[in-house]
C-alpha cells in the first residue's frame, strides 16, 4: 500500500510541474519581436522567424530573357512558413566558388507572404547558368513576420 501512495505522491507532484511549465511558458514574452515591417503590425505573440534554403546544387536558377546567360533569377517558396502579412527577408547567396563577385546576392524582389525572388547578375564573376548549381550556388534565407 505504502508504494502505490509513493508512486500516486510522485505522479502528482509530476502533473504540478508539468501544470506550472505550461502555464509559465504561456506568460513568457515572446522572444521574436518585430518593431515595423512591410505591413500593419500583427500581435507580438504571432511573430515567428522562419528560415530555410535553396538548397545546395539543386537551386531552380532561371536566365533572365535575352540576356546573357550570367544574368539570372530565382523565385523562392516559404509557404510552410505560414505568413499572413508579408514578412522581412534576408538572404545571403552560399556556394563554393566565385558567388562573392555576383551582383545582386542580398537584394530581394516582390515578397509575398509565401513567396520572393532573386536576380543575380554574374557577369563578373563569370559563372554562366550551367555553373551555378555545379558551384553550389544557393540562396540561403532568414524571414521574420506574422502569422496571424
Amino acid at each position: 500500500m505504502a508504494s502505490k501512495t509513493t508512486l500516486l505522491l510522485v505522479l502528482l507532484v509530476v502533473a504540478c510541474i508539468l501544470t506550472d511549465s505550461v502555464e509559465a511558458k504561456k506568460k513568457r514574452p515572446t522572444q521574436v519581436q518585430i518593431v515595423n515591417g512591410e505591413e500593419e503590425n500583427s500581435g507580438q505573440e504571432c511573430a515567428k522567424v522562419c528560415s530555410g534554403t535553396t538548397g545546395r546544387g539543386v537551386t531552380d536558377f532561371k536566365p533572365l530573357g535575352n540576356v546573357p546567360d550570367t544574368d539570372v533569377y530565382v523565385d523562392v517558396d516559404m509557404t510552410e512558413c505560414g505568413f499572413a502579412k508579408i514578412p522581412n527577408v534576408v538572404i545571403s547567396v552560399e556556394g563554393s566558388s566565385s558567388h562573392w563577385r555576383a551582383l545582386g546576392t542580398s537584394s530581394v524582389y516582390n515578397t509575398t507572404p509565401t513567396t520572393f525572388r532573386v536576380y543575380l547578375d554574374n557577369k563578373i564573376a563569370g559563372v554562366a547558368l550551367s555553373l551555378l548549381n555545379k558551384r553550389k550556388w544557393n540562396i540561403d534565407w532568414v524571414a521574420v513576420g506574422f502569422t496571424c
